[in-house]
C-alpha cells in the first residue's frame, strides 16, 4: 500500500484566522494582483471523498500538511495560528487515525517558539514530523538563527517536509509574468535543497530526514554543475553526495522526463510517493497521479519500491509512535460528543 507524504489541508477555521493577518502575503503577487496568488479550496472537506479516492488509488496513508503556513512576523499571531493549525490537523486525522497522518506547522521565524510548538504536536497531537516551507517571511531557511531548532529536530530524528511558499524568490521575472506556481515553485525546491547544502545541515543534522518535493524540481539537472561551481571551501562531500541524501516526492504533473530525471539523479530509493492532493485533481484522478510511476518506464521492481517500499521504511516508526496519540484524541473527541 502506498504512503502519500504530500498531501494538503484547508481547515476554513484556520484560514479565517490567518487571512486577516496577511497570511498570503507572503506569495508572491503580480504587480496590481489582489488576493492570494494560489487560491484554496473554500467548499468543506469532503472526507467521503477523499478516503474513496485513497482506495481507489491503493494509498494507504496520506500525510497532510497545511500549504499556507503560519509565518508571521507578530509572535503570538504566529503562535495563535500554528497551535491552531496543528489543532485542526490532529482533530481531522484523529477521525481517522489509520489512514491520515500530519506535518506539525511551525511559528517561524520564532524559534523557541517553534522548538515548543514542534514538541507539543509531536508528543500530544501525534505529527509524525514537521513541515517547513522553502522560504519564511523570504528568507533562507538554512540560515544560521534556525539552527537551534535543527538542533532540536535532530535530537528527536524528526522528518521535515519541505513545501514551497509561493514567494516567485521576490523575483519580478518569475512573479509578474504569472510564474509563481508553475516554474517558480520547482526553483524554490531546489535552492531550499541547495541552501541546506551550502550550510551542510544534513552532516551537521544526521538525524534529520529531508523530504524536498517535487523530484526537488530543477535540482536534479544541477548535481554535476553543483560539484563544479558551488561554493564549497567548508563543505567535507560533494555538493552531489549530499543531496543524493534527500528523499524527493514524487509530485510531477505525469512528466515521466521529471521521474526519470529524479531515478538518475538520487537513485530509486530515495523517492517516495506525493500527490499534491487536492491540486492534481484539476488535472488528473489521484489513481492516475501514481499510475504515472507504474507506466514510466522503470523497471517494475523500482516503481514498487518507489511505491510501496521507501515511505513505509521512511514513516513507519514514526507513525507507529504517533498513531496511539491520534487514537487517544479520538476517543477524548468521541467522550466529549
Amino acid at each position: 500500500m502506498i504512503i502519500d507524504v504530500h498531501a494538503h489541508l484547508y481547515p476554513g477555521p484556520y484560514h479565517q484566522l490567518v487571512e486577516p493577518l496577511g497570511l498570503g502575503g507572503s506569495l508572491y503577487r503580480p504587480k496590481g494582483a489582489a488576493g492570494p496568488s494560489t487560491p484554496y479550496p473554500r467548499q468543506p472537506e469532503d472526507v467521503g471523498r477523499r478516503l474513496a479516492a485513497m482506495d481507489a488509488a491503493g494509498v494507504e496513508r496520506q500525510i497532510l500538511s497545511i500549504n499556507i503556513a503560519p509565518y508571521l512576523e507578530n509572535e503570538a499571531d504566529a503562535v495563535r495560528a500554528a497551535r491552531l493549525a496543528n489543532d485542526l490537523a490532529a482533530e481531522f486525522c484523529a477521525a481517522h487515525p489509520d489512514r491520515f497522518s500530519f506535518w506539525a506547522s511551525l511559528p517561524l521565524p520564532h524559534v523557541d517558539e517553534a522548538i515548543a510548538e514542534a514538541g507539543r504536536a509531536i508528543d500530544e497531537l501525534g505529527a509524525v514530523g514537521v513541515t517547513i516551507q522553502c522560504f519564511c517571511l523570504d528568507e533562507s531557511i538554512a540560515r544560521e538563527e534556525f539552527d537551534p531548532l535543527y538542533a532540536e529536530l535532530d535530537r528527536r530524528g524528526i522528518v521535515v517536509f519541505l513545501h514551497p511558499g509561493q514567494n516567485a524568490l521576490q523575483a519580478p521575472l518569475i512573479g509578474d509574468w504569472g510564474l509563481t506556481t508553475c516554474a517558480g515553485a520547482s526553483i524554490e525546491d531546489a535552492v531550499a535543497a541547495m541552501h541546506l547544502i551550502a550550510r551542510d545541515h544534513p552532516g551537521r543534522y544526521p538525524a534529520i530526514r529531508f523530504i524536498v518535493p517535487h523530484f526537488g524540481g530543477i535540482l536534479p539537472m544541477l548535481l554535476q554543475r553543483l560539484d563544479g561551481q558551488m561554493p564549497r571551501q567548508d563543505l567535507p562531500r560533494p555538493p552531489s553526495e549530499t543531496a543524493r541524501g534527500f528523499y524527493y516526492d514524487t509530485v510531477g504533473w505525469g512528466s515521466k522526463a521529471a521521474l526519470v530525471a529524479g531515478v538518475t539523479a538520487f537513485g530509486v530509493d530515495q523517492l517516495v510517493p506525493g500527490s499534491d492532493w487536492p491540486i492534481l485533481l484539476r488535472w488528473e484522478s489521484y489513481t492516475q497521479t501514481f499510475a504515472h510511476i507504474r507506466e514510466g518506464g522503470l523497471d517494475p521492481a523500482d516503481a514498487h519500491r518507489i511505491l510501496h517500499v521507501n515511505a513505509q521504511r521512511l514513516m513507519t516508526p514514526h507513525i507507529q509512535r504517533s498513531t496511539p496519540i491520534l487514537e487517544r484524541l479520538q476517543r477524548e473527541n468521541h467522550n466529549g460528543a
